[in-house]
């Protein structure tokens, strides 16, 4: 199965339950969930301080774990703040050597648009933990979401 690399570059993720209610719909579909602690980590209206944030960002140029998903928590605001730090020539080597599939939306499109502009990075407007895999939804729809291909 996979992992999922969780980053937390924009909001505080004010809906607790649902974050944590998503992780574990991931790990009981057999998936693999690192770096959650970022779900409860807190600055202002932001899921930690901008240098936090920042890190979460730069160290996925430094992850070395195949068969990676990068998945925001949640969008919101705060991601636009990083943009003139993150290194994008370390994320676009990263891509180039092994690349990630990294997915989110919302403010999360700021990052993405940066990583297509300044590293030709091609990432997907997909789902994000508390908002996609956390609410209260059909348990089989998930389920649907997470089987592998057959």
């Amino acid at each position: 199965m996979s992992l999922f690399h969780l980053i937390a570059p924009s909001g505080y993720c004010i809906n607790q339950q649902a974050a944590l209610r998503g992780v574990q719909r991931l790990t009981d579909a057999g998936h693999q969930v690192e770096n959650d602690e970022v779900i409860r980590r807190r600055f202002q209206r932001f899921a930690g301080t901008d240098a936090e944030r920042l890190a979460d960002v730069n160290s996925l140029a430094s992850l070395t774990s195949p068969d990676t998903i990068v998945m925001p928590v949640r969008g919101g605001y705060g991601a636009s703040r990083l943009l003139d730090r993150i290194d994008w020539q370390a994320l676009a080597s990263r891509q180039q050597r092994d690349p990630l599939l990294i997915c989110g939306h919302s403010d999360f499109t700021a990052i993405q648009a940066g990583l297509l502009a300044q590293a030709n990075v091609i990432t997907f407007s997909g789902p994000m933990l508390a908002a996609n895999f956390g609410p209260n939804i059909r348990v089989s729809g998930v389920r649907q979401i997470l089987a592998p291909k057959r």
